[in-house]
């Protein structure tokens, strides 16, 4: 501090510093940390003049004191020891309000009157050992020091400079994410690390900000959020940043196909991956394991396709080989599980498959390999069961450096098309030594055939390309030459013939001489046909791999080529909604025609003798045609209130939707009207809009089968119901069964060796309509299945389980040529009654734990049905506009209602308990989670609580479902006419509207006379013609 005595200053740091006085006057400072100013001139008194003694530090201006002076400025007077030590942040935004902290050196008593950032002010919050400021707005990047004035007339400098900076995004990745949260998101831009804090925002989700490791990079972990596009925010303290790119968040990955499940032990074969939203998994890994083998593959992403809008998606990827056998791991034939990961692990599919790994094909290569010339003709490779475990996808071969194009590939082998010229070597060959790649052999016109088969490659030959005619020989030459050659030609043809017709006989007898006598002298050596015509084109014999019935060992053998009983040109059908897209596109599961679909009101087929009924019935038909008598019938049945005759008017005009606008809208008449509102639409829109209900059908289905089934019982151990799960550990083992159907194609389908036959049709029948285009869906009773060792069909009851039976060969299926009902005698007992276990906290961790199998399914599944599926629309736009609160609840009652009898739109195992009773479940866990009643079981609230939990977020009042105008108006009244009265139920439902109004006769015909006098006449004389045909009937009415 300066006085009226001198200046005195004490320096703490041993660093470049200098005093001045008045800015003009330097001093110096000794070891001692004194300034010294050796001469100072007279200071004037008169105009109060201030002194200013400033310090610098390598120049930089740290300190100030000033006073005021009497006669001259002394040295050795202490001005101050005050410094600051450090602040923090460095870097602040430009908007300001950045809170800047500033550590001093020592406590101060004295009150700060400014704080300038380089030239903005700071707003003082706090002051003491730490002072606290807010930085003001700025509207442009600056740097420089910190300076603080205080009340004692001195002020401070920083020694670092403080800068403002303008924040800027470049771009965020990835864009697209799923909604299980989890992943990581980063936001690239300059200047992010500013301020004191940043927060990124997803609309109203925070997300967690992780550590860092890029400059330029700020990272944080997604929350779990629904399906929808986000904005993206950036909060740098108080400044907030708007980011132009968008987030879209997606539905979870789902696998929906992986395709095909079968390799050689080697591998390399092409997979395919089929599913929906893998294009938001930032990284996919599959994993191989067996025991405690396993290897892990990544996949590129460049190998993922997806579709514009990113819901069908597909990667690819070859299997990875085995280990050899050992003592730890055995030799193949061997299932190999498969698990696919979602960004390490966020999302993981354990264990959702098997690969069967069979053993390589062994090639038997002749130590000296065959040389062909080259003709222009297709090259033959015959190999046997190649398409065991390969697909076209899987084989190349090579004629040198170019690829021999793949014409045909069968269970007899492959034909390819050789290129028209061979490429040459471009390296050059050093010491006259073969390399491994090079294009010919030695430079020359000889090209080395390599097979290649997954990862495997085997050179099997050479083919010999002619080198062209020299150009040292003119045209015309060679026009003469061609000239001659063909006069010739015809002269020697001439001879043959005449030849030919004179000893055919003998010269067919010494060629097969020799050609045996041939075959035995080259024995391995000759494995290509010299004979390269069309007709037989060159090709390749090789040893085939038969396997031993009685044990897993293999013997080779050189026999004649044997057919491959199981070989498939594989025909896969596209996930669901692939299907949506195609223009012949199909259901799998569940039937939408009208004797399917009227199974939706009555369950069961009805037994109703209608002959002595129908034509007394048919005038009442017309009787209820007339609009007078039917408002009146249907106020009277409205009073009435039963949902029985309800139902039963609604059956007969389900083609006349007007007609029940008069019905309350409860629930049972919801549905109703929604029966109804099925016939009047296309069948190619109802076949687009039962897609989805068909496809969650399908996967259901999937994962009971792919359990123990007790058909007894009707128990699975997949099931999510207590009434229909089996707790008991059945043992079992899966395997690949072959089947033939109609010799039209053959394949493979996963069967358990606890399925009965009857399990067994149903898992073939289950394929046919989801993996052939059968074009309609075949139901239980019309195929037989023929097991040709036994020669009988399976239906004789002699295998009630296929662990009885040795299944080591094709089993046939064919369509039956007369189709009847027929008892199935099938049924087998997996475990005995008395034995089954009914452990309470077992069975909910059982039911927990194959809810979780479908988890990622059924959250799909209802997000796609709060999204408002206009198949569901029968409101009227009055009640659309009065609450979308109330309009979503009997949305939800609907749908719920329609899931509960889904399993009646199958024409195979529409009756299974086990699947009723899972969709019953299904459907009470969506009225659950949306609070559309107040009562549930424990059971429903233990499965569904989570789910519950993640679509609370959900606004039903934002809630949307529209018409799509796809009505069927092909149909006259004449025609609708002859549908309704063409069954009996429709005559027993007349029957049942009849003995009502013969009940309540007396207020319809009352209603009538008030409103429509005109009609009384007709009706009483079409009532009177009824009557009439019902007494010579002797009909007793109740």
């Amino acid at each position: 501090m300066m006085n009226e005595n001198g200046i005195f200053l004490y320096i703490l740091e041993i660093k470049i510093i200098e005093c001045r006085l008045n800015e003009t006057i330097y001093g110096i400072v000794n070891s001692n940390n004194i300034c010294y100013i050796t001469k100072i001139p007279q200071i004037n008194n008169e105009n109060e003049q201030i002194s200013y003694l400033t310090i610098y530090q390598n120049n930089i201006l740290i300190g100030q004191c000033l006073t005021k002076s009497i006669n001259k400025c002394l040295i050795n007077e202490q001005c101050t020891s005050l410094r600051i030590n450090d602040f923090s942040p460095k870097l602040i935004p430009l908007n300001g309000k950045t809170i800047i902290n500033i550590y001093l050196n020592e406590y101060i008593n004295e009150k700060i009157l400014e704080i300038l950032l380089f030239d903005i002010p700071c707003l003082v919050i706090n002051s003491s050992n730490i002072i606290q400021c807010q930085a003001q707005y700025t509207n442009s990047s600056r740097k420089g020091q910190i300076s603080i004035y205080f009340t004692n007339s001195i002020y401070i400098l920083s020694k670092e400079y403080i800068e403002f900076c303008q924040s800027s995004i470049i771009s965020i990745n990835p864009n697209i994410v799923y909604e299980f949260g989890g992943q990581i998101l980063h936001i690239n831009g300059y200047n992010l690390f500013i301020g004191n804090e940043q927060k990124i925002f997803i609309d109203n989700y925070q997300c967690i900000q992780i550590k860092q490791t890029l400059l330029n990079t700020l990272s944080c972990r997604l929350p779990s959020m629904i399906s929808k596009i986000y904005n993206i925010t950036l909060k740098i303290d108080n400044q907030l940043i708007n980011i132009q790119d968008k987030l879209k968040v997606t539905p979870n990955p789902i696998v929906q196909d992986i395709d095909p499940t079968t390799s050689f032990a080697s591998g390399g074969r092409l997979i395919t991956v089929r599913g929906m939203y893998f294009g938001s998994a930032q990284i996919i890994t599959v994993k191989f394991s067996y025991k405690k083998w396993n290897e892990k593959l990544k996949i590129n992403s460049n190998d993922i396709l997806s579709t514009e809008d990113g819901m069908i998606s597909s990667f690819y990827f070859r299997t990875l080989g085995i280990p050899p056998s050992s003592s730890e791991f055995p030799s193949p034939p061997l299932d190999v599980n498969f698990s696919i990961y979602f960004d390490n692990s966020i999302i993981s599919l354990t264990n959702i498959i098997q690969f069967h790994y069979i053993p390589d094909v062994l090639l038997n290569i002749s130590t000296i390999p065959p040389i062909l010339p080259y003709t222009g003709e297709e090259l033959k490779l015959q190999v046997e069961n190649l398409t065991e475990a390969a697909s076209m996808s899987d084989i190349q071969l090579f004629i040198g450096c170019s690829e021999c194009k793949l014409k045909t590939f069968t269970s007899k082998g492959i034909t390819c098309q050789p290129p028209t010229k061979l490429i040459t070597n471009t390296a050059i060959i050093l010491n006259n030594q073969q390399q491994k790649d090079d294009c010919t052999l030695f430079n020359s016109s000889i090209g080395p055939i390599r097979f290649h088969i997954g990862y495997r490659e085997y050179l099997i030959g050479y083919l010999s390309y002619t080198r062209s005619l020299s150009r040292k020989y003119s045209n015309v030459t060679i026009i003469s030459l061609i000239f001659a050659s063909c006069l010739l030609t015809i002269s020697i043809l001439s001879l043959s013939f005449y030849l030919f017709y004179k000893y055919n006989g003998k010269s067919k007898s010494q060629i097969n001489s020799l050609s045996t006598k041939n075959n035995v002298n080259l024995n391995e050596k000759q494995f290509w046909s010299t004979n390269t015509s069309a007709s037989t084109a060159p090709y390749y014999q090789v040893y085939e791999q038969i396997p031993s019935l009685s044990s897993h060992d293999n013997t080779l053998t050189r026999a004649p080529l044997l057919l491959c009983p199981y070989y498939q040109e594989k025909c896969c059908t596209p996930p669901i909604m692939e299907q949506l897209q195609m223009s012949l596109s199909f259901l799998t599961t569940i039937s939408i025609e009208d004797d399917q679909l009227k199974k939706l009101l009555f369950k069961k087929d009805h037994k109703f003798s209608s002959i002595k009924y129908r034509p007394s019935m048919e005038l009442f038909y017309d009787l209820l045609n007339m609009k007078p008598f039917s408002q009146a019938f249907i106020d009277e049945l409205i009073k009435y209130n039963s949902n029985d005759l309800i139902e039963s008017y609604v059956y007969l005009f389900r083609y006349s939707y007007l007609n029940f606008k008069l019905f309350p809208l409860k629930n049972e008449i919801l549905f109703l009207k929604f029966f109804s509102n099925l016939f009047l639409r296309t069948k190619n829109d109802l076949i687009n809009k039962f897609h989805l209900f068909d496809d969650f059908l399908r996967i259901l289905i999937d994962l009971i089968d792919s359990s123990p089934c007790d058909d007894l019982l009707n128990c699975s151990s997949r099931s999510i119901s207590s009434l229909t799960l089996l707790l008991n550990n059945i043992p079992y083992c899966s395997y690949e069964l072959k089947i033939n159907y109609e010799n039209l194609f053959h394949f493979h389908i996963n069967v358990l060796d606890c399925d009965t036959i009857n399990k067994l049709k149903q898992k073939i029948i289950h394929y046919l309509n989801s993996n052939e285009n059968t074009n309609r869906l075949i139901e239980y009773n019309e195929i037989d299945l023929l097991i040709p060792l036994l020669n009988s069909y399976s239906y004789t009851d002699q295998i009630p389980m296929l662990k009885n039976f040795l299944i080591n060969s094709t089993i046939y299926c064919q369509k039956k040529l007369i189709i009847k009902k027929e008892k199935n005698n099938f049924l087998y007992h997996l475990c005995k009654e008395n034995q089954l276990i009914y452990d309470k906290n077992l069975i909910e961790e059982k039911l927990k734990e194959n809810k979780y199998r479908l988890q990622q399914i059924l959250i799909y599944f209802y997000q796609q049905i709060i999204n408002g599926l206009d198949l569901f629309f029968i409101f009227d736009n009055e009640s659309i506009q009065e609450n979308n609160q109330i309009l979503f609840q009997q949305y939800i009652q609907l749908v719920s209602e329609f899931i509960r009898r889904l399993n009646r739109l199958m024409l195979c195992r529409s009756t299974c308990p086990i699947i009723e009773s899972c969709l019953n479940v299904i459907a009470d866990g969506l009225e659950f989670i949306f609070d559309t009643k107040t009562e549930f079981s424990s059971e429903i609230k233990l499965l569904f609580m989570d789910d519950k939990k993640y679509f609370s977020s959900f606004n039903k009042n934002n809630f949307h479902i529209s018409s799509s105008n796809h009505n069927n108006t092909q149909f006259s009244s004449i025609d609708i006419r002859s549908i309704i009265l063409n069954d009996e139920i429709a005559i027993e439902s007349l029957f049942k509207l009849y003995q009502f109004y013969e009940l309540y006769s007396e207020p319809i015909n009352q209603h009538i006379g008030e409103n429509h006098v005109s009609v009384l006449l007709p009706v009483h004389h079409l009532l009177v013609q009824i009557r009439q045909l019902l007494q010579s009937d002797n009909t007793t009415l109740i």
